[in-house]
């Protein structure tokens, strides 16, 4: 819990014992336990995930036992785990999942992802120790993938284009980058394959039958 929070959620409480109101200090608490778990769920909803792990952490500040709040910042945290993980961002999945484990350890959708990120964690350090460079090939990867998503869309964009005046010349067009497009996407699964005979290898420059056609297709570091 983040003692800055735990600190401002308490000064508040204090403030009201100092004006003499504390028999109403847990009706004041109680109150502001509700209001944080209703704009918690609310943040959710829309969904904004670091609006509502605040929320629900100003909740637990107030009140730690809280079920509302705890299984709020679990979900909270839940999602944001599964959204780092399908954007790559392992370790930040990773403790994201270990965090809302600590408010659902019996929740079998947490479970679940916890145990992904978990074998995905073993498989990324399998990898890492068989074939350290992989990531430079990776990278010079993503920049072909780009180009093979920008030359689907101006094969979409010559067919729309066709649609609206019904000039032939923009399907001839649309054909004939389908065909480039085709090639690019032949050369790309051709990459593809030899950078998994390069990873499972273990072999920095590992020679693999698709290397060994097409020796330039795949930049090796």
């Amino acid at each position: 819990m983040d003692c800055n929070i735990r600190k401002g959620a308490l000064t508040l409480c204090a403030a009201a014992c100092a004006l003499g109101l504390s028999g109403c200090a847990q009706s004041i608490t109680h109150w502001m336990v509700n209001l944080r778990t209703s704009q918690g769920d609310a943040a959710l909803a829309k969904p904004s995930l670091p609006e509502a792990k605040k929320e629900f952490q100003l909740a637990l500040a107030l009140d730690p036992k809280n079920e509302h709040a705890r299984a709020g910042l679990a979900k909270s945290l839940y999602l944001t785990a599964k959204a780092d993980f399908a954007a790559s961002k392992l370790d930040e999945a990773a403790s994201d999942i270990a965090e809302a484990l600590k408010y659902a350890p019996s929740d079998a959708a947490t479970l679940a992802l916890a145990n992904d990120i978990d074998q995905a964690k073993i498989r990324r350090e399998i990898v890492v120790a068989n074939y350290p460079l992989y990531g430079s090939i990776n990278a010079a990867l993503k920049p072909v993938f780009k180009e093979i998503a920008a030359g689907n869309h101006e094969v979409e964009l010559e067919v729309k284009a066709f649609s609206s005046d019904f000039d032939t010349a923009h399907l001839t067009k649309a054909i004939v980058e389908s065909y480039d497009l085709e090639d690019e996407a032949h050369r790309m699964g051709l990459r593809l394959i030899t950078y998994r005979g390069l990873v499972q290898s273990g072999q920095e420059k590992a020679k693999t039958p698709a290397e060994s056609e097409a020796p330039s297709l795949l930049p090796i570091p």
